[in-house]
């Protein structure tokens, strides 16, 4: 056998580099989903507590989406410049926790004070409620 009559050698196999590949988009697409999968309800409970900080009252208690239980003068009497939290300033959303398919619990500070506090949303509505206790 010479030189010329060698089989040609194999090209390498790239099955390594994808399985590389997609075992990455995996665990990207798993981390991304876990960080960002209740971002419309924080973002929701972030609209309402701008909407507050604006003193736009009347469309804060249009986010809460209220029962009709919940009158206007109740939400003004837990939100209102005279409220639980006074005036709000500032606020920060330190986390959430989905509660079943259709529930999440944001917590929060605002104005700064402790404890923190928890509002539920509905991922359906973005309807907010306080959460009740041991939720």
């Amino acid at each position: 056998m010479t030189l010329l009559d060698a089989t040609p050698p194999k090209p390498p196999r790239k099955i390594g580099r994808y399985i590389l590949m997609a075992l990455a988009v995996i665990i990207i697409g798993g981390v991304a989903y876990f960080v960002l999968r209740n971002l419309p309800e924080e973002r929701a409970v972030s609209r309402f507590l701008t909407t507050l900080e604006n003193g736009n009252y009347p469309e804060a208690y249009r986010l809460w989406q209220p029962s009709a239980t919940y009158t206007y003068n109740d939400f003004l009497h837990d939100w209102g410049e005279r409220g639980d939290f006074g005036k709000i300033r500032t606020f920060k959303i330190l986390g959430s926790q989905a509660k079943g398919h259709n529930t999440v619990v944001v917590t929060l500070t605002v104005n700064d004070q402790e404890p923190p506090r928890e509002l539920v949303v509905d991922r359906a509505t973005k309807g907010l409620a306080y959460a009740p206790p041991d939720f």
